[in-house]
This record gives structure tokens, C-alpha cells and sequence, in this order.
């Protein structure tokens, strides 16, 4: 069995754990969620993919290109049939940008861009018509959801990092397969005495990192802080969870005899705000673990750049109708049109 540094080192190179390593589940607070897809694609000119919908309930309004995922089928293949069916055009996506989460809902945001097909202009079940839209002419849309406009800027911003950080690795879904909804947890702690950091670990039956069924009542963040509250620390930070580090999925039995096993398994990284040293005592189960130099390496890029370097995650699911108040925008999105008005300048 590899080593708990392997391991580790595995998930922030997005591949997924040995199939011969035993899922051990510490928390198990249900089996019921929805996963589905939706991609912002831009063109040359910044202009974004929309299509207007046609199913009963939301006929004629306007949406990113989006569906659910079918069974025994992969993520990755569900956002390119979507796109394809309601716009017309071929993608290649490029990165996995967001993860939302609402009770038992699951949405995975993808960018990518266009490498074949025609823009749709004949009415189907699928959507009404595709067109590019500026991003000004998307808010004066009759829209289906009311964070349309948040997603296009956080990918929009996204992008912009990438193209200041060519080395980054994009994210990916990793064919891992498992017949239930997991969440994997790497939990870590600097101490103070020699500046290193430490990473969590359940002991029993044998050293892994450890893994929460999820609930469809509870979102991400919630199921964390409950695990760690409950198992470990009484006074964890709950505004410690700082993305996604991978998530392994495998929709398609590798035959017709196999059992479903259409499950996730999403690894978040959080870490404590409290050092090592102001810890206190943990579960006997549990132990902190020292990383190695190259594993603490790899690791401190991701908590030094969570927004570039990690899958964001989101709470909130978009299922309002759009809002006519206004909102501010948040500092860092004032700062990142700034650096792409520089970019553009260039």
C-alpha cells in the first residue's frame, strides 16, 4: 500500500487512489444527490456562449449551456454532450473551475474553449438558440438564474490567473470509482517550534486521511466543521476550508455484470488558524502527522494560492430567479478587472 505522503502527493497531482487502498469512512452522519454540469466558454472577442431554454418551466429564458449528468456516464463527456446539444458547437474544456454544492445538488463549472461545430439556429428539445452575448448585453437577458453574471466573472477572473501562471496544472475529474458520496480531508496545522507543517490523519484500521459520508442536508463546510467538532478539535475555525484539491468519479461500469458505482469522492484542503501548539488534545484515533519536504512543498502552493491553485467551492446553488437589486462587487473582482484591463493594455 502506498505511503500516506504517496497519497497525498497522488491527490494534488489530480489522479486517484489505488483502487487497492480501502475506503475507510470516520464520519457517517445519506445517498442521494444530483450532479450536473454547466461550462463558460468565451470567444475572441470575451463574448460568452448563451443559450435560451425550451423546456416547459423555463421556455425562453436565457442560461449557460448546462444539464445533468446521465447515469454511467463520465463528467467530463456529460458538459461536452451538453454543450454540443444545446448550442451547436464542439468544446474542449480546460479547466474545472467551481464546485456548488445545495443540499443534494452537485454542480460542476467547467471553462473551455470552441474546436469545432455550428452555432445552433434551429429550435430542438434541447434549447431554443445559441448566440455570444457581452458580457453587458447578458444582464439586460431575461435570465434563468440569478448568478449568471457571478460565475461568467469568477470564471472570466479565473482565466485571467492562468494566463499569469502557465506552469499551473488545470483540474480535472479523476477516474476513481466509488459507490458512495465522500468527503476526503486534508486538515493542516503549522507548528510553531520547527515551522513545519502537519497534516491529519485517522489511524484505525490503518494511517489514511480521513473520510466523511456526506449528507444531502448539509453542505460541504458543514459536514467538515460537524466531523471536526465532533471527532477532534471543539473550537475548529469553520472558515478554514479553502477548496477543492480533487474530485475522482467513474460513471461507467467497466462491465455489464459490475455493480453501480456512479459515487464521488471530493478532497478538500483546509487548515487550522490555531498553530500546532494551541491544538489541544485530539482524539485518540487521530494523530497529526509531519509531512515530508517535497509533499509540504506541493502543499504550501496550495495554501498560499487557493484561488488559482484549487477548485473553488460555493454553498449556493444557483435556483433563484435573477435580482433586480444591486450588489456590490467584491474587492477582488474590482482588482482583477483592473489586472485584465492591464493585460489587455499590453
Amino acid at each position: 500500500m502506498d505511503s500516506l505522503d504517496t497519497q497525498i502527493e497522488t491527490i494534488l497531482n489530480g489522479q486517484p487512489l489505488s483502487q487497492d487502498i480501502p475506503v475507510i469512512c470516520d464520519y457517517n452522519p445519506w445517498d442521494l444527490f444530483s450532479r450536473s454540469v454547466t461550462a463558460v466558454i468565451f470567444n475572441e472577442d470575451m463574448d460568452v456562449l448563451m443559450v435560451q431554454e425550451s423546456k416547459s418551466g423555463s421556455r425562453g429564458k436565457w442560461s449557460l449551456p448546462a444539464g445533468k449528468v446521465d447515469p454511467n456516464e463520465q463528467i467530463i463527456d456529460a458538459i461536452r454532450r451538453e454543450v454540443l446539444e444545446e448550442s451547436g458547437l464542439e468544446i474542449e474544456a480546460t479547466d474545472l473551475v467551481v464546485i456548488d454544492t445545495f443540499g443534494y445538488n452537485f454542480r460542476f463549472t467547467f471553462s473551455g474553449h470552441v474546436i469545432g461545430g455550428q452555432l445552433k439556429t434551429v429550435a430542438n428539445k434541447h434549447s431554443i438558440e445559441a448566440k455570444w452575448c457581452s458580457q453587458t448585453a447578458i444582464k439586460s437577458l431575461n435570465l434563468r438564474y440569478e448568478d449568471t453574471m457571478d460565475l461568467v466573472n469568477v470564471v472570466r477572473n479565473h482565466n485571467i490567473s492562468l494566463a499569469m501562471d502557465p506552469w499551473r496544472r488545470p483540474h480535472f475529474t479523476a477516474i476513481g470509482a466509488h459507490n458512495r458520496m465522500l468527503l476526503r480531508v486534508v486538515f493542516t496545522v503549522r507548528r510553531k517550534q520547527n515551522n513545519r507543517q502537519y497534516v491529519l490523519i485517522s489511524r484505525l484500521p490503518f494511517p489514511h486521511l480521513p473520510v466523511c459520508a456526506m449528507h444531502e442536508k448539509h453542505n460541504l463546510k458543514s459536514i467538515l466543521t460537524d466531523f471536526l467538532k465532533e471527532k477532534l478539535i471543539k473550537k475548529y475555525p469553520v472558515d478554514s476550508l479553502l477548496g477543492v484539491l480533487s474530485v475522482e468519479h467513474n460513471g461507467v461500469p467497466r462491465s455489464p455484470q459490475d455493480s453501480p458505482h456512479d459515487g464521488l469522492c471530493i478532497t478538500v484542503l483546509a487548515k487550522s488558524r490555531v498553530p500546532y501548539e494551541g491544538m489541544g488534545r485530539i482524539c485518540g484515533d487521530y494523530e497529526w502527522m509531519q509531512m515530508s519536504p517535497s509533499l509540504e512543498a506541493l502543499l504550501t502552493r496550495c495554501l498560499d494560492n487557493p484561488n488559482t491553485e484549487l477548485i473553488q467551492w460555493r454553498p449556493k446553488f444557483w435556483c433563484k430567479r435573477p435580482s433586480k437589486r444591486r450588489t456590490n462587487r467584491s474587492s477582488h473582482s474590482k482588482n482583477m478587472d483592473k489586472l485584465s484591463a492591464q493585460i489587455a493594455a499590453l
